[in-house]
């Protein structure tokens, strides 16, 4: 049993815990969070005895083996770098951080420190049983080469105006979420998946009109482009009158065949210019396959193997859309790095 340490006792770190409970593959040794009285909550809820105020004091516990943080975007930082330094494996929400600065300060932290961590991000949609058929069909070469792309998070997070912190006293969403960064990268990280290959280049246009009380603009728009030629758009706006976007409104067009959110369609050879979409055939399932993602990064600690989405391959998905955000704001194109590892 691998023994975890949790940071940011949020609603997506209870999601975890509870994961870690089904799976059994791992033992809940002690949480994190400044807020002493969440702190106390979830001690209580779960029956976990060993609770922290500090992410260094957590990281620094001989005993734990590994460190899975849930804090808000801005804050991944501190725990990571502290957990890293104490040699711990690392899972870390997605995405990785909410600035350049803060994903190099992370990437700068992992290349200086045991390269046998297994560190995480959690890019979940990558578990998604639609979207593990739509992997498959892009990397076989079912779907020819893939030229464009679509991803949206579109998702009404209106309600987020009223959870202020009653701790800091601070609305994170209203003041630090930046849409692309923190729901759309949830798309582009499957484009990326998908297509295998990098983004190379970000442009983008914006607005704030259906969220105005958020600092950042509410709707933003970004083009990508990938090393391999594809084009990508991706939206992410937290103010439609509406539900979720269906399978994030996904399209994969390819010489092949196309993927419109849950239905495929390949031609069967050349003359078949305009074959019949048929249902993707995997399971639907609703809200997010924590138990898939956990056992993924608790599988890879034990066989040594890389977790599906890496430190790196999460950074590539983190960075693109911040640079998108930072190329929306001056107005043209700007180049996305590549971290390798």
């Amino acid at each position: 049993m691998i023994k975890v340490g949790f940071i940011g006792l949020g609603h997506n770190c209870i999601g975890h815990i509870e994961a870690h409970l089904r799976v059994g593959k791992s033992e809940i040794t002690a949480i994190c969070d400044r807020n002493p009285e969440r702190l106390e909550y979830v001690s209580k809820r779960f029956g976990i005895d060993r609770a922290y105020l500090s992410a260094d004091e957590i990281c620094e516990q001989s005993d734990i083996e590994a460190i899975s943080i849930h804090t808000g975007d801005h804050h991944h930082v501190e725990p990571f770098v502290s957990a890293v330094k104490n040699g711990k494996h690392i899972f870390v929400e997605k995405p990785l951080g909410n600035t350049f600065e803060q994903v190099e300060t992370m990437i700068k932290s992992a290349n200086n420190a045991d390269p046998n961590l297994k560190i995480a991000v959690g890019y979940i949609l990558r578990f998604n049983p639609v979207f593990e058929i739509v992997y498959k069909l892009c990397r076989s070469g079912d779907l020819g080469q893939i030229f464009y792309m679509e991803g949206d998070y579109i998702h009404n997070l209106l309600y987020q105006a009223n959870q202020t912190d009653t701790y800091t006293g601070v609305n994170w969403y209203l003041e630090y979420e930046k849409p692309l960064v923190g729901g759309g990268s949830h798309p582009l990280d499957l484009l990326r998946w998908f297509s295998g290959s990098q983004v190379v280049e970000a442009v983008g246009y914006s607005n704030k009109m259906g969220f105005p009380a958020m600092k950042e603009d509410d709707c933003q728009v970004a083009l990508f482009k990938f090393e391999s030629g594809a084009i990508a758009k991706v939206t992410a706006s937290y103010a439609p009158r509406s539900g979720m976007a269906s399978y994030y409104n996904l399209r994969i067009y390819g010489t092949k065949g196309t993927v419109e959110r849950d239905q495929v369609a390949i031609s069967k050879d050349e003359a078949d210019i305009h074959p019949e979409f048929k249902p993707i055939e995997a399971d639907r399932i609703s809200g997010h396959p924590y138990d898939k993602e956990v056992e993924d990064w608790l599988d890879s600690i034990r066989d040594n193997r890389k977790p599906r989405c890496d430190l790196f391959d999460g950074a590539n998905s983190t960075i693109a859309t911040i640079i998108a955000v930072d190329a929306i704001k001056v107005g043209k194109p700007l180049p996305v790095p590549i971290y390798k590892s």
